[in-house]
């Protein structure tokens, strides 16, 4: 697991540190305090790649467009307010209290990368993958400590990693992943032909009955979970006395449901990063969401992050490590911007000093959110 983090010159971050990160870590604050480039940084950082670079220009919906035109500011908004002379750093702590650094910098050579943005794609997802794959053309060198510092102590130790659009990352010895990560954005769906083969995957591992316990926990009529190949693979569900349906008749919370549980049963010893983790969720059925979360992340050693706006999550999350004694276990963070230097601040909230912060939070969704507003 990791257990501190500082980040340099990466987004809205000039330099911000933090610690005491444990199995399950929920960060809350108001918008714009760096929620999500938090779980940005932690993806880069643990697997500095093309493809997660990528990924990253693929949720923030970046105008293809626009780095057509101007492909000079493709990496701009990766470095704090621009500045791409000074490196992105990740220094990170894991259990074993040895110190782990991945930097980047940037070299600007854009003609492959010009010929990649001018081919016409009818697919948007597939000029993203030929955006991934190009993105050595502008020479995003990649340094890290990680592979020398398991034979070493001495941290000034680093291998030299360079993406490359034809063999992925070349350099003697370095995987693809330092550590194995999944980031589940707020406002993006996992294709639903992915989920099915996500499903088949747990189901192969005994574990599709976990995905069905989720569900049910939105919907109790729920009796199955099955996939089905009519046209591409997709999940199905089948209520009680009714045909089964497709999952994307089930509304969004269901979709984001089943991809971050098959996430963490399908991915042992990883990393997962949840955006907005209330989105769709219902105040009614969040703490039993919760425990399944904890109960999952402790069986298959998974290390959660997640985000969130709501005060209801936030409070949910507190009465189930209350109530079950999961303090060595749930952490939450408030990330703020100090008012003066506009720096970025990550401090962990103590679980029992919880209730002052909820009552503070403007109400976000839900009846009970409109019943604590008319309270105060």
């Amino acid at each position: 697991m990791i257990k501190s983090l500082e980040i340099n010159n990466f987004r809205c971050f000039n330099s911000t540190k933090a610690n005491n990160f444990v199995r399950i870590n929920l960060l809350g604050g108001k918008n714009n305090a760096g929620k999500t480039a938090f779980l940005e940084a932690l993806l880069l950082m643990t697997e500095p790649s093309n493809q997660s670079i990528g990924q990253l220009l693929r949720f923030r919906r970046v105008d293809l467009e626009f780095v057509k035109e101007i492909p000079k500011r493709a990496w701009d908004n990766f470095f704090y307010k621009q500045k791409k002379d000074k490196e992105i750093s990740f220094v990170f702590e894991m259990e074993n209290e040895k110190k782990n650094r991945v930097t980047l910098h940037c070299d600007e050579v854009v003609d492959d990368f010009i010929r990649m943005v001018q081919n016409s794609k009818e697919d948007a997802d597939k000029d993203m993958l030929e955006f991934a794959n190009s993105l050595s053309n502008n020479k995003v060198a990649i340094k890290s400590s990680l592979h020398t510092i398991a034979y070493s102590n001495n941290d000034q130790l680093q291998t030299n990693v360079f993406v490359s659009s034809s063999n992925g990352i070349v350099g003697r010895g370095i995987p693809h992943k330092f550590i194995d990560s999944h980031l589940v954005p707020a406002s993006f769906k996992l294709p639903s032909d992915e989920l099915a083969k996500e499903f088949d995957v747990a189901r192969l591992d005994s574990n599709s009955e976990t995905l069905l316990k989720a569900f049910q926990i939105i919907d109790e009529s729920i009796e199955r979970v099955e996939t089905y190949n009519i046209g591409k693979a997709e999940l199905y569900l089948k209520r009680k006395g009714e045909n089964p349906m497709p999952l994307s008749l089930f509304g969004d919370a269901m979709n984001k449901i089943a991809d971050f549980i098959l996430r963490i049963v399908n991915n042992k010893n990883s990393i997962l990063l949840v955006d907005e983790i209330e989105n769709g969720i219902h105040y009614e059925n969040q703490e039993e969401i919760w425990k399944m979360i904890f109960d999952l992340c402790i069986e298959f050693q998974v290390q959660l992050f997640a985000t969130t706006h709501s005060g209801e999550m936030i409070e949910a999350f507190k009465n189930i490590v209350l109530k079950f004694n999961l303090e060595e276990h749930g952490n939450y963070f408030e990330m703020s911007r100090h008012p003066i230097s506009n720096e970025i601040t990550i401090r962990i909230i103590p679980i029992n000093s919880l209730d002052d912060k909820i009552l503070k939070q403007d109400p976000i969704r839900g009846e009970k959110s409109n019943r604590r507003r008319r309270l105060l």
